[in-house]
């Protein structure tokens, strides 16, 4: 019988290979390691957007004031009495709107200055707020200064005026 060569020694099963046998792909090791990588990588990403976001809801990254371009419409002047607030969704952000005079209107972003929640019309002890549901910060209608709950700085102000029959605020 003549002896079996290096190939035949090292398949089984109908040519299937085994161990000791050259491969063309990476090694079991290699693989893993690779793996190992790209998941530490894919970690490391998600870490930092993570501190990204963070960072553009922080409350020393907000700022007291939009400097904005052109005058839109946010909510007809008949929708919102004197004495009144609501919120108003202009091209894609939620404002807080209020009319404490007759002509008087203030405009405000409606995400906290605290951890980024969205801010809602409330009333806090008979008075009208902007109240934020998630850690109970309140802000004034007419300045959007914080005076109750963690929040620190005030919500973001838009310039807003009364325009016919209209609210119209500076974007």
């Amino acid at each position: 019988m003549t002896p079996a060569s290096p190939t035949e020694q090292n398949q089984h099963d109908g040519g299937a290979s085994c161990r000791g046998c050259v491969s063309s792909g990476p090694s079991r090791r290699a693989f893993l390691e690779r793996g190992a990588l790209i998941g530490a990588v894919g970690v490391a990403g998600a870490v930092g957007l993570t501190a990204c976001t963070d960072d553009i809801r922080s409350e020393d990254s907000a700022p007291s004031h939009h400097i904005g371009g052109t005058p839109t419409q946010a909510v007809q002047l008949a929708e919102l009495p004197v004495g009144g607030m609501t919120t108003a969704q202009v091209e894609g952000r939620t404002l807080l709107i209020s009319r404490p005079g007759r002509d008087e209107v203030h405009a405000f972003s409606a995400v906290c200055t605290h951890q980024g929640c969205t801010v809602a019309p409330g009333v806090e002890n008979g008075e009208d707020v902007f109240a934020c549901p998630c850690h109970g910060s309140h802000f004034d209608t007419r300045t959007g200064e914080p005076y109750a709950g963690p929040a620190k700085k005030p919500l973001t102000g838009y310039t807003a005026a009364i325009d016919g029959d209209w609210v119209m605020v500076t974007l």
